[in-house]
Parts: structure tokens; sequence; C-alpha cells
């Protein structure tokens, strides 16, 4: 399984992940924000040395075998989440948009992956027992219901999970838990999901080996991730379609994954 280099993780340390002295995080979101891109230009961006994945943070999408899962409901989505992660933390990105077959060795060549969809999904017997494989040798997993309202998604997980991690039970992510009190302060200092009204529910994780190790969130991040729209000088970084353009809760979904995946490769 790829992980960071001996010099990316001098890096994080040495740096701390913090911003670029004298600036805040809403100057350089707004300096970032004025970059246009269009879905067809982060296509395009993928040049010999971009698709080299190497000691770069990725998060890969998964192709369930079951063909009823629409696991690729949000097509922009981690494209932008990834390129955001790069404008905000200058750590290099590698994206590949292709469904992954977590049932072949190619699962073993990632770090993260991720699933979501509007509907129940499974595992076939070989996908859960790769899976599990590789969530003993380090790898994480992350689950995001498209739905956003609970859905037979959601009542997916704990099933499923139990047949990769079977003593696993879900645990709510709560800034009081020791285990996982640093995810959401490793770059910016945000309130935990749930914690108000405009922050959704809880995330929850899963432990193996007292690792967390699959997280879930019930509030459709990858929604939040994506644009409908190419960006324009107006609306610089596209329209969300699941949020309603909002921007202001984008803005908070962008810092908790930038937080959540240095969490991940740190921890």
């Amino acid at each position: 399984m790829k992980t960071l280099s001996a010099v990316t993780l001098i890096i994080i340390a040495s740096t701390g992940l913090t911003l670029r002295a004298g600036t805040t995080w809403a100057e350089r979101a707004a300096a970032m924000n004025r970059v246009e891109l269009s879905a067809g230009d982060a296509a395009k961006r993928a040049t010999e040395e971009e698709k080299d994945q190497r000691n770069k943070l990725s998060m890969r999408l998964i192709k369930p075998a079951l063909p009823t899962v629409d696991w690729n409901a949000d097509p922009t989505a981690l494209p932008y989440m990834l390129y955001q992660i790069n404008k905000r933390t200058d750590l290099p990105v590698y994206v590949d948009t292709e469904g992954l077959d977590v049932a072949t060795d190619q699962l073993f060549d990632h770090t993260v992956t991720y699933l979501t969809a509007h509907v129940k999904f499974s595992f076939n017997d070989k996908e859960s027992e790769n899976l599990a494989r590789w969530l003993k040798r380090g790898g994480t997993l992350f689950l995001d219901d498209c739905y956003n309202r609970g859905s037979p998604f959601a009542t997916s997980v704990r099933p499923e999970v139990s047949r990769m991690i079977p003593s696993g039970e879900p645990v709510l992510l709560l800034e009081e838990d020791p285990k996982v009190t640093d995810v959401f302060k490793m770059t910016y200092q945000t309130p935990f999901p749930g914690s108000a009204p405009l922050y959704g529910s809880p995330w929850q994780y899963f432990l193996l080996d007292d690792r967390p190790c699959v997280f879930f969130s019930p509030n459709d991040d990858g929604c939040g991730w994506e644009i409908s729209t190419p960006p324009s000088a107006s609306n610089p970084i596209g329209e969300g379609i699941g949020h309603g353009g909002d921007n202001k809760q984008r803005e908070m979904m962008y810092q908790w994954v930038t937080n959540w995946m240095l969490f991940v490769y740190t921890h």
C-alpha cells in the first residue's frame, strides 16, 4: 500500500500545515476561489507526472460489483475535493475518477477509498475479504450517504462493515473522544459535524486494532464537494448541487475533509 514519503511527512510535521504567514484562511480561500477551473480542465490536468500516485494524497472511488449501486452519483466531487486540499495545504494530490474494483489487488495500491450512493449497497465475498485484509494492513474507508436523510445506504453501513470487522461497532465521532480528538484540528479549527444545526449529524467510525479505519458520514459530504456548473466570475467554485450553492456550508465541508485526510495519513 502506498504511503506518504518521509519527506512529505517531514513537511507536515515541520509546518503543522498552517496557512501562509500573514494570511487568514478566509483570505487564502478568497484568493484560491478566483481560480476558474471547469470539470474538463480538471480532467486535462492528468499529465504523466500527475498520473504518478507515489507520495501524493489521494482517495479512490469504489465501484462495487453490485450493479444497482449508483457509486458515481457525484462525478466531480473527488476531483474538486482533492483540488481544494492541494490549494489549501500545498501537498501534492493524485486524482483518478475510474471506479476501483476492490476485489482486485489494485486495492492495495491505495491508502484511502470512498463509497457513496443513494441506495442499499453490499459487497460480495471476495470484495469483503479483500477489504478486510486491506483495513488490517492500514487502509481507511470513507462511507458517505448520498441521500442525506437516512437511507438504505445508511442502513447498509453496519452490516457491511461487520463483514470486514466482525467485532466492529459504530462509535459517534465526538470531540471529547481521545481517539479522534484531533481529527478536525489538523489545519482548521472547526466544529465537529453535528455540533450545530448547520453542521449536519455526527460522523461515525469503526475501530480495528484500536485504529479508526472506517468512517461514515450521514451528511452527503460528496455533494458539498462537487460542482454542477463551471466556475464563473460571480461563482468562482461553481454551484453545489445538493447544498444549493451555500458556499458557507461547502467551505465547512472542504475544511472537514482537509482535516480528515491529513488525520488519516498521519495517525
